[in-house]
């Protein structure tokens, strides 16, 4: 493209830069890359000069053609390392690697777009990230803290209240390659003692060749073979995180519905994994975070008014198909370490699962422990009636006194999609234990319970009472685009005990337009021990508005509820947010039923601050009031300070600097901003995937520039990123440039600093904008053909006012003189 120079005013104008388009210069830049048309992640590449173009080429090297997926052509790999053979790391053109690649760089969107014949492409999933670029961060401390307080007054007038408060501490400190973590739970109440309960402590960190983790300290077991349990030792595992979503584990998500101001707790095997306060309605448990791989877990609703209700949830690994030539492992060696255990038996186990062909999996393991030993394996299938499989456990167990338990354990799994009814199958189980079998914790818990009894004189149901028949299903059937039925179950037997344990939810769910409504019945364990059966019909109406005017509530929720223990409820709450980033949300509501106490109002707050979530509620009826108040977020030390921040559990995080930026909002940042001292925390991150860091510099003064307000990272599990946000601070000036003879300086001119560092280019009428330059520190230097300019800015009255009154913004005059 040839421009004819007559057009543009002034003399010496020097445009031939731009004859070929918009050059990319020699250097190094951060680009989007995509290959074939798929996006490959970011690369800071190398752009170097070609002899063929005037536009600088990227140049790859082999580390750099892996992490995008590709394969160089064996023959050119072999004649490059020839040529260079103590040039691992020494990068070349993509076409020296590749033959007929192509490739286009847009610098204005730094991306760069390559078309690559399939046979040097390796298939994978568009989620997966080379290993080579996953991040373990920098050294790091922090303290990630929930803490809950719950009082209610019982009987209107009579000021006898019930105060408890819980506080969850998780502190972990990352260096180098390690991870420490400990977790703490402190309840406190006014009827009850303190009480401190450690959950776990440990050092971890990654295996990447053998995608697998190291964990030292307490933690839980592999629970795909065996039964889950917690134990304190070394574990050598794979971890699913480090491959494509398609082949990882899956965790359950735990639905509910609250009548009041609930606090929902959940608890694995006896331990407290999640305690969260919730408003009226129903709600949905997404991030209960690391709690092993096995093990039913016991959901409790407490309500305002003190009633209680528990769900079991089932929780086991799925069908474990894997692919041809993949494989699982586990070895754990320690000590067994539960809450209602006093002792610690030694133990040593040990697992493995082969892909032996795309439809048959192999899996098998051993348990050997103090007054235990038991050997399994198994079979998996992918057939076309759904994944199955099946396995045996034979254990072989010594309980108190010597005495030995011989039984066997068979397990059925099968999990199915059928396409042309859209049924999802998601888990279905059947378990069969005879009366001698004992899994690991279940012996160490008989063995207890006989020195219990012997020392107290009564019978403990771990002697006798254990499962002897289970079965559970989850089945999501979607009827059409708006309308779906959901099912779970649990049914189970038990070992000298009449009683079964029985427990379903079935929900259906439809959208219209205006609103939309579920009916659902369920039956659980309420507190006194009794099967609540319970059916409900629920709307949910959304009221109009948009993201700037917003009305004072944004959906009508409304219940009505039968249970043949506690009668017929009605329920009805609003729900609203305000604020830019909707971050004050709140419900107000009513609820009514066949008992004086069903009668109540409530009221909830929830405010997402840059350092935190604090909520608070309220309920109040006939005979009780109650209130609560909760707040989470985290403390992070680091290299630049201590910054506080949102929860960021055990998922990586990011420390980002951006110096003078203070307030701009970090992007899916849970509320988090740049604080005074120029870090903010972003947490959830995803471990060994591509995320996206990104800050919003709406808002920010016109003396501050953000130069670079996206990067990409990829943590591992735990990592602490460091992400530095490149800024300017400065007044922004107009500079209008002249040269000694009054005339402008010509269009295309560089205008750098004492360093040479270019800081703007002349435009139409000598004008140029730049930021943060102080005439009074030195002049701007400026090339003009042969002469070399200063550019100062002149001694008698400068012309220095704004631009506007709403811009931060002056013009300068400035004289170029020979240097």
């Amino acid at each position: 493209m040839n421009f004819n120079s007559g057009f543009l005013h002034g003399s010496n104008i020097d445009i031939s830069r731009f004859t070929d388009g918009n050059l990319t210069f020699p250097g190094v830049y951060n680009v989007t890359t995509n290959v074939n048309g798929r996006a490959r992640g970011y690369l800071k590449l190398s752009f170097i000069q070609s002899n063929t173009s005037d536009n600088a080429q990227p140049c790859f090297t082999q580390g750099q053609l892996s992490q995008l997926g590709l394969e160089p052509d064996e023959k050119r790999a072999k004649q490059l390392r020839i040529m260079r053979p103590d040039g691992a790391d020494h990068c070349y053109f993509i076409d020296r690697w590749i033959e007929g690649v192509s490739s286009n760089y847009n610098s204005g969107d730094f991306e760069l777009n390559m078309q690559v014949p399939q046979l040097y492409v390796r298939h994978r999933s568009d989620d997966y990230v080379d290993p080579s670029l996953w991040e373990s961060g920098q050294t790091a401390g922090f303290i990630d803290y929930a803490a809950n307080f719950w009082q209610v007054n019982q009987g209107v007038g009579k000021g006898n209240s019930n105060n408890t408060a819980n506080l969850g501490v998780t502190a972990g400190f990352n260096v180098g390659e390690w991870r420490v973590r400990k977790r703490n739970n402190f309840s406190w109440s006014n009827q009850t003692p303190f009480t401190s309960q450690n959950s776990y402590t440990y050092a971890q960190r990654d295996i990447t060749p053998l995608k697998g983790v190291l964990t030292v300290g307490e933690t839980s077991s592999n629970g795909q073979l065996f039964d889950s349990f917690s134990m304190r030792g070394v574990i050598l595992q794979t971890d699913e995180r480090m491959l494509p979503t398609e082949m990882r584990n899956y965790s359950p998500i735990l639905r509910g519905v609250a009548e009041t101001n609930a606090k929902i707790t959940v608890r694995q095997r006896g331990q407290l994994l999640y305690e969260t306060i919730v408003p009226p309605g129903p709600f949905a448990i997404t991030d209960l975070g690391a709690m092993g791989y096995g093990g039913d877990l016991v959901m409790t609703i407490t309500e305002a008014d003190g009633r209680t209700r528990q769900q079991l949830i089932p929780f086991s690994a799925p069908p474990m198909l894997l692919r041809e030539g993949s494989s699982r492992f586990s070895l754990a060696l320690g000590q067994l370490k539960e809450e209602q255990i006093n002792a610690h038996p030694d133990l040593f186990q040990a697992t493995y699962h082969r892909g032996l062909m795309n439809f048959w999996t192999m899996y098998g393991g051993a348990l050997i422990g103090e007054h235990y030993k038991a050997f399994g394996a198994g079979q998996a299938f992918n057939t076309p009636i759904g994944g199955l499989s099946f396995d045996v456990i034979n254990a072989r167990s010594v309980l108190a006194n010597n005495t030995q338990r011989l039984g066997n354990s068979y397990q059925v799994n099968y999990s199915k999609y059928l396409g042309p009814t859209d049924t999802n199958i998601t888990l279905a189980a059947y378990r069969y234990s005879s009366r001698g079998y004992y899994s690991f914790r279940e012996m160490a818990l008989a063995r207890e319970a006989v020195n219990t009894q012997e020392r107290n004189g009564y019978d403990s149901p771990y002697v006798n009472y254990r499962t002897q028949n289970r079965f559970t299903a989850s089945v999501n059937q979607k009827i059409d685009d708006n309308k779906s039925l959901w099912f779970s179950g649990s049914l189970a037997s038990y070992w000298g005990s009449q009683t079964e344990s029985r427990q379903y939810s079935v929900s259906f769910n439809h959208s219209l337009e205006k609103f939309s409504y579920s009916i659902s019945g369920s039956r659980s364990r309420a507190g006194n021990g009794s099967d609540e059966n319970v059916i409900q019909l629920a709307i949910n109406i959304p009221i109009g508005g948009s993201y700037t005017n917003k009305p004072l509530f944004n959906s009508l929720y409304s219940t009505v509820s039968k249970s043949n223990l506690s009668g017929t409820k009605f329920q009805t709450n609003a729900t609203g947010s305000q604020g830019d980033q909707s971050e004050f949300t709140y419900s107000v509501g009513a609820n009514t039923g066949n008992k004086s106490s069903d009668n109540a109002v409530n009221g909830n707050i929830q405010y997402q601050s840059s350092v935190g979530q604090v909520g608070l509620s309220a309920t109040a009826n006939d005979s009780n009031t109650q209130f609560s108040g909760s707040m989470r977020g985290s403390v992070v030390a680091h290299a630049g300070g201590v910054t506080l921040g949102p929860p960021i559990n055990d998922a990586p995080f990011a420390i980002i600097e951006a110096k003078g930026a203070a307030g701009a909002r970090i992007f899916n940042g849970q509320g988090a901003k740049i604080n005074r001292f120029g870090y903010a925390i972003q947490p959830s991150l995803y471990p060994y995937r591509e995320n996206a860091v990104q800050l919003d510099a709406k808002g920010l003064p016109d003396t501050v520039d953000v130069l670079d307000n996206e990067k990409r990272v990829y943590p591992r599990q735990g990592a602490a990123l460091s992400v530095v946000m490149n800024t300017i601070t400065g007044t922004p000036m107009i500079l209008t440039l002249r040269d000694s003879s009054h005339s402008y300086l010509p269009i295309g001119t560089d205008l750098m600093d004492a360093n040479g560092k270019s800081q703007s280019v002349v435009g139409q009428g000598g004008q140029a904008f730049i930021r943060g330059w102080d005439p009074a520190q030195g002049p701007l230097l400026a090339t003009v053909g042969e002469e070399k300019l200063k550019c100062i800015a002149k001694d008698a009255a400068p012309v220095n006012k704004a631009v506007s009154e709403d811009l931060n913004m002056v013009q300068l005059e400035v004289t170029c003189l020979r240097n």
